[in-house]
C-alpha cells in the first residue's frame, strides 16, 4: 500500500510517499513557490526511487489548506487528477492540524501562516493535540492572548511556534516571548518550520487506518475565508470600483 502526498500550501513545495507501514520517502523543492512546474516531476522521481509504479499507489493525499490560495489549488487538482486517472481515492489533511504530530509533553505546539495585517491562520494544540484554539483565521493578538490564558493556569510549560507567520510577526512574537519570561517559548528552526508532505503523508495514513477516504469531487480546498476578489463581490465593492474605474475612464 503506497499513498502519495502533496504539500503546496507553503512557500516550498513537496512531495512524499509513504506505505502501509509508515516509511515515507520525500522530495522538496528547490525554489520557492514553484509548485506547479515542480510537482510532477517530484512524484515521478519519488516513484523511481521506491521502484514501483503509478498503478502501484492506493490513494492521492493533498494538504487543502489554509495557506497560499494559489498553492492549494495547485495541490488539491494534482491529487485529484492523480486520483481519477488511476481511480482511487483521495485524502484530506487540513495543514494546520498535521503540525499536531508535532505535539509533545509539557508544550503548546502553535501554527501560525500570515494571513497579512496583523491577521494569522493558526491553532494552538496542547500536548495531548487536543485544541486549546481550535484551527481558523485570527488575528495574531487572539492567538497570543489564547496562549496566555493558557500559561496563566500551566505556567512554566513550552510554547513552540511553527509556520510563516512567525517569519511575519518576529517582532510581535519577540515581545510577547520578553513577556513570558516564565515559560520556555521557542520559535523552530527553518528546518523544521514550515509544512512538508512528509507530514501530509503520516496524517493521510492515520485518516486511511480509519476509514476517512473521500471521492475525487469530495476532495476541496479550504481557504479559511474567501479571497479578496471573492469579498470585494459579497460586499458590493468590487461592483463600485469597476464602475469608478469606468468613471474616470470615461472622464479622460
Amino acid at each position: 500500500m503506497y499513498i502519495l502526498a502533496v504539500e503546496t500550501t507553503g512557500p516550498v513545495g513537496s512531495a512524499a510517499i509513504i506505505d502501509d507501514q509508515g516509511a515515507v520517502s520525500v522530495e522538496i523543492s528547490s525554489e520557492e513557490m514553484n509548485h506547479l512546474k515542480d510537482l510532477m516531476p517530484m512524484a515521478e522521481r519519488l516513484l523511481s526511487r521506491l521502484n514501483i509504479q503509478a498503478r502501484d499507489l492506493t490513494a492521492a493525499a493533498a494538504s487543502i489548506g489554509p495557506g497560499s490560495f494559489t498553492g492549494i489549488r495547485i495541490g488539491v487538482a494534482s491529487a485529484r487528477a492523480v486520483a481519477q486517472a488511476l481511480d482511487i481515492p483521495v485524502i484530506a489533511v487540513p495543514t494546520l492540524d498535521s503540525f499536531k504530530l508535532m505535539c509533545a509533553d509539557r508544550s503548546l505546539t502553535v501554527p501560525i501562516f500570515n494571513a497579512r495585517r496583523g491577521q494569522v491562520y493558526g491553532g494552538v494544540f496542547d500536548e495531548k493535540a487536543e485544541d486549546v484554539l481550535k484551527s481558523g483565521p485570527y488575528m495574531l493578538t487572539d492567538v497570543l492572548s489564547s496562549i496566555s490564558s493558557y500559561l496563566s493556569v500551566h505556567p512554566g510549560i513550552n510554547v513552540n511556534f511553527y509556520g510563516d507567520g512567525v517569519d511575519a510577526y518576529e517582532q510581535e512574537l519577540t515581545e510577547f516571548k520578553g513577556q513570558h519570561a516564565a515559560a520556555n517559548i521557542g520559535f523552530a528552526d527553518k528546518a523544521a518550520r514550515y509544512q512538508t508532505a512528509e507530514m501530509t503523508a503520516r496524517v493521510a495514513l492515520e485518516k486511511f487506518r480509519r476509514g476517512e477516504i473521500l471521492s475525487v469531487d469530495e476532495l476541496l480546498p479550504d481557504y479559511m475565508r474567501t479571497t479578496e476578489a471573492e469579498q470585494k463581490l459579497k460586499d458590493g465593492t468590487l461592483a463600485k470600483e469597476r464602475a469608478a474605474k469606468m468613471e474616470r475612464f470615461r472622464s479622460r
